[in-house]
């Protein structure tokens, strides 16, 4: 099958990443897909970050970005959007890594006719680590937002839609970036292979259970406005699959 797609747009923020960064990066060039660009986006690093790519990443299809001010990753996001002209987006975090085939079997999927495409993945905490997989073929909006699997960023590929889609900046915003996702596409097709390493930071924010729950609401409330039966009965389902995922992978 031709899987041929054109050039792929790869967005990277990157803060204070020099610990992971280069991992990354290696792992898009090592990526059996090769026609892709990353915009890898300097997000203010107060460390070593920019330099240490700007003297090892020197592959012609990367381009480093600095913005002026510390934007967070919701907007350096948007930074790399901006930047990318390409039609098919991929998204990879500058401590997590894909493994070589994760855009060869992406691609093939857009080829095929998919316009929003994930992957399962492996969850690696300081604690344990596990393999996160989804019994069906495709992942409903429905599904998603009750949080019946949890969708790794890094492993996101879609076909970007006329209109655009950028990140707001709001608590969980990659949440409320997917939602638009399947609201305009209807489905994610999930591929039942392990292609991305995701590494969960023990200082990351999300992992502020009381703050990323009221987060949660709060985007409830945007998706739903009026309608506080909707707004309760998903912010349950977040609750109770949120408790299982701990069980199952703590």
């Amino acid at each position: 099958m031709n899987n041929h797609v054109g050039t792929v747009g790869i967005v990277m923020p990157m803060y204070n990443a020099r610990q992971t960064v280069l991992r990354a990066v290696q792992s898009i060039i090592d990526q059996t897909y090769s026609d892709w660009h990353l915009y890898l986006v300097n997000d203010k690093s107060t460390d070593d970050s920019l330099a240490l790519v700007r003297e090892q990443c020197r592959d012609p299809r990367i381009t480093i970005i600095e913005n002026e001010v510390n934007l967070g990753a919701a907007e350096t996001r948007n930074v790399g959007l901006r930047a990318a002209q390409q039609e098919i987006i991929a998204f990879l975090d500058s401590d997590d890594e894909w493994h070589p085939e994760k855009l060869a079997r992406q691609t093939a999927a857009i080829a095929a006719g998919d316009n929003f495409v994930i992957t399962h993945y492996h969850y690696k905490t300081r604690r344990a680590d596990h393999d996160i997989v989804y019994g069906k073929p495709v992942l409903l909006r429905d599904s998603f937002v009750k949080k019946q699997y949890r969708v790794c960023f890094s492993s996101v590929c879609f076909r970007r839609p006329p209109q655009g889609i950028f990140f707001q900046r709001k608590g969980h915003e990659d949440f409320l970036f997917l939602y638009e996702l399947f609201s305009l596409y209807g489905q994610a097709r999930v591929i039942p292979e392990i292609l991305v390493n995701y590494y969960e930071l023990g200082d990351s924010l999300s992992r502020n259970k009381n703050r990323a729950a009221q987060w949660h609401l709060e985007l409830l409330r945007i998706i739903y406005k009026n309608n506080p039966f909707k707004i309760y009965y998903y912010y349950g389902w977040y609750m109770v699959n949120g408790v299982l995922f701990t069980l199952k992978h703590r």
